[in-house]
């Protein structure tokens, strides 16, 4: 199974490094790298996320947790599975449906 990041996931990873590399420029890629890693095992195991639960998110779309970071994907046919957003839990998601 193919694991394909949007370009909002990808602009989601490079603010993470950012942010990460702003107080600890040594750890940022390895952070990065470790959820890459956790991404990954929906490779062999794409039903491990639970099914969203968000207005504001696509109905058959998946959710999975790395951290304080919820990783939102969709798993597209059997052979692609498509991440779509990558954010803080943390984060204040005041005005979000």
């Amino acid at each position: 199974m193919e694991i394909r990041l949007n370009k909002s996931a990808l602009t989601d990873l490079s603010k993470i490094f950012d942010i990460i590399y702003r107080d600890k420029p040594s750890v940022a890629r390895e952070y990065v790298t470790k959820i890459q890693t956790y991404i990954h095992l929906l490779e062999t195991n794409p039903k491990m996320g639970k099914e969203c639960k968000y207005k504001n998110i696509q109905h058959e779309c998946r959710v999975i947790y790395y951290d304080n970071y919820r990783i939102i994907y969709k798993i597209v046919n059997d052979e692609l599975i498509r991440i779509l957003k990558i954010n803080n839990t943390k984060q204040n998601n005041k005005g979000k449906k």
